[in-house]
């Protein structure tokens, strides 16, 4: 009896097509989940991107009620609350007479997470806001 059965399983099992949706699963797999890591990346890129508006924005606006004697002190309170996401990020700054400007200089690099970006290295998010004076 159980020779007989060990005869029919494997011609039950190449009659089976339970499993057949398998093997498209598997080919298409690393297709998405590349899909879902340039999806991540650009993700984490766009909101580095927002933070680093917030923080110049915010800079720009204590600048313009005299809170900062200098453009240094303005760069330097930039570069202390971008470092922790960005620390290779290139901040300017200029206190004119009425006006006051930031630019903030990204490198992807900084921004991403799973590195599907890595031909594009020299790719910058580039940041940049005007406040005018209220003194």
């Amino acid at each position: 009896m159980r020779e007989r059965l060990m005869n029919l399983m494997p011609k039950r099992f190449a009659r089976d097509e339970d499993g057949s949706l398998t093997a498209e699963s598997v080919l298409w797999l690393p297709v998405y989940m590349v899909f879902f890591a340039l999806i991540v990346d650009v993700s984490l890129v766009l909101h580095g991107q927002a933070k680093a508006m917030r923080v110049a924005q915010d800079a720009n606006r204590h600048a313009s009620t005299a809170y900062f004697v200098s453009y240094q002190d303005l760069e330097d309170m930039v570069s202390n609350n971008i470092n922790h996401f960005a620390p290779n990020a290139t901040v300017t700054s200029t206190i004119g007479t009425q006006s006051v400007a930031t630019t903030i200089e990204l490198p992807v690099a900084d921004l991403e997470a799973v590195g599907l970006f890595g031909r594009f290295t020299s790719l910058t998010v580039t940041v940049s806001t005007i406040h005018l004076l209220e003194i």
